[in-house]
Parts: C-alpha cells; structure tokens; sequence
C-alpha cells in the first residue's frame, strides 16, 4: 500500500515538472514559434509571399524600426523609457537632406547625425536622471520639441533636391547575391553587438540591476546615474543611426517620416518581453518581435488586409504583451508619475 501511494506521488511529482517545463517552453520560446508559424500561413495564403524579392523587402523594412528597437531596448533596461525616438530619426532626416541638397559630404553628414542622436540622448537623460521629471513625460516634451522643429524646418512640405547616387546604397541596395539588403545588414551587426553587451558583459549585467532595483544596485556599488544616462543615450543614438538608413532609403525628408516607426517600435519592444526571458526586456526578444511584426504587416498587405487592422492588431500585442508581464517586472518607465 505504501509502495503504491510513493508510486502515485512520484507520478504526479513527475507530471507536475513536466507540465511545468512545457509551460516555461511555451513562454521561452513561443514568440520564435508564432514567427515561424505566421512565415507558414502567410506562405501557404499570400501568392508571392515566400519569394526571394518579398523576404528581402521584409528585411528591409524590419531594419530601421529594429535598430531603432535595440536602442529602446536598452532605455526600458535601465528602468527608463523613450517617446521621442522616432520623432528624433525623422528630424534627423530632415538635417541630412537640408545638407546634403546643400551639398555637404555624406560622411560629414552621417557624422553629424550619430551626433545629434547622442546629445538628443544626453539632453532626455539629463531631463530624467538629473532634473527627474518621469521618463515619459521628458521624452513627450522632447518628441514634441522635435516635431516642432520640423515643421519649422520643412514648413510642412517634403523636402527634396539633388543628392549623390551613392546615397542610396546603404537603404536601396542589396549584396549576398542580391539577396540581403544592406539595411539589414546593418541591423544584424548592431543587433550582434547589443546582444552580447546586454548578456555577455558586465555592462550588461549593471543595466539589468539598476533597472531591476536602482536602490540596490546603488548600494552594491553601481553608478545607477550614469548607466541611466547610457540607457537613455543609447535609445537616441541608435535613432541617428535608423535616421542615417531611413535618410538612404527615402532620399527625401517627410515631415513625418519617423512617426510611422513609434508604434511598431514599442510593440515589438513590450513584445520582446514574452520571449527568451519572459518578463524582462531583452534583446534577442526584441529581435524577434521586430521580424514578427514586420512579417504580419507584410503578409496583411499581400492579403489586401486594411491597412488601419494593423494598428487594431499593435495595440492588441501591446495589451497581451503587458498583461502577461504584470507583476514580474517593476518600475518600467522609471518612478511613478505621481
């Protein structure tokens, strides 16, 4: 009798780690899962869709809002947060083709567009670290500073003129056999790179303490200030280098060119938190939350979706996103408002 009651224990102990391990599987690995099966559906659904042309326009548009996302990644690291983002890659557009029609050099003006990204950066940190108003709210006033300065600019018009051709290698073109465009190059290399910084360095390590718990890590040593202001600054500075593909790939300068990257962004960001380390922002979650969501935009376009489903559809992953997080993770967007 006793034998059989240590049997039923151990069967149930058994099927309880097992259930348990499933579930950590589904919630490690389902993002990458829901990638693979959504590249399935569109491939089977859409006519055109797993070609060699659509992969490569998939890439292509993945790339500015994914360096863009890497940069986010690193301000919600650190316990902070970035509005002003997109805006900012928009009027560093604007700076780049108001020189280049006036005929700077590109790499003066590529030059000086990581620049502005990093001082954009250090003026949100400053505004949040030193001054502390919360991070949304700086980076609200400072999306809204930027726009302004747009408008000023453009005076609501597209701005456009005559450029080098060379100009649009770096967003147009493609290499590997004309199959990888050089846009998502760029984003595979700065996306290696934060990768192993976040988890493979003790710089990494110091941004997930001072987000996780900014009092203890100050107490253990860390200079929670100034891996904030890295954070935050790392947000702006990968703007400039989105603005620099964008600058590339469009050869003119919409007023509201970088807008369009907001939601997306920040979807695939909080979307990111499902993944690899549910719960917590991380890079190789973002990564593939940005090629999720640029796959269902592509795939809903070839299917004739209307295009606003796409807007019901980031909203949607954002409420998910949130939700299956409440409670892990603390202080998201710094202290609170009130």
């Amino acid at each position: 009798m006793k034998e059989n009651t240590d049997n039923n224990e151990f069967k149930n102990t058994f099927l309880k780690n097992k259930n348990i391990s499933v579930i950590d599987l589904l919630r490690k690995w389902g993002l990458l899962t829901g990638l693979f099966l959504l590249i399935l559906v569109f491939s089977l659904s859409a006519e055109n869709f797993f070609t060699i042309q659509n992969i490569s326009n998939i890439f292509r548009h993945a790339a500015i809002g994914g360096i863009m996302g890497l940069g986010l990644t690193f301000a919600m690291m650190v316990g902070d947060f970035d509005l002003s983002f997109a805006t900012l890659a928009g009027l560093i557009n604007v700076i780049n083709i108001l020189l280049i029609i006036h005929g700077w050099s590109l790499f003066v003006v590529f030059t000086i567009a990581i620049i502005v990204g990093i001082v954009w950066g250090l003026l949100n940190s400053f505004l949040i670290v030193k001054v502390r108003i919360h991070a949304f709210i700086a980076t609200l006033a400072t999306m809204t500073i930027a726009k302004g300065i747009i408008f000023w600019i453009t005076r609501g018009r597209t701005l456009y003129g005559k450029y080098p051709k060379v100009l649009t290698v770096i967003g147009r073109k493609n290499i590997i056999y004309d199959v990888l465009p050089i846009a998502a190059l760029i984003f595979i290399v700065i996306a290696a790179i934060t990768y192993v910084i976040a988890n493979h360095t003790k710089m990494g390590r110091y941004f997930y303490a001072v987000g996780d718990n900014p009092t203890a890590a100050q107490y253990s040593g860390i200079k929670v200030d100034m891996y904030r202001i890295m954070g935050v600054t790392l947000s702006s500075s990968c703007a400039g280098i989105a603005a620099i593909v964008l600058t590339s790939k469009l050869c003119s300068a919409p007023p509201l060119a970088g807008d369009g990257y907001l939601m997306t962004v920040i979807t695939s960001v909080f979307l990111g938190t499902t993944s690899f380390k549910p719960g917590v922002v991380n890079i190789g979650g973002t990564i593939v939350a940005i090629m999720f969501i640029a796959v269902m935009e592509n795939g809903l376009i070839m299917l004739n979706v209307p295009y606003f489903f796409k807007d019901i559809i980031q909203g949607a992953i954002i409420i998910f996103a949130i939700a299956s997080i409440t409670g892990k993770k603390k202080g998201i967007g710094g202290p609170p408002l009130f």
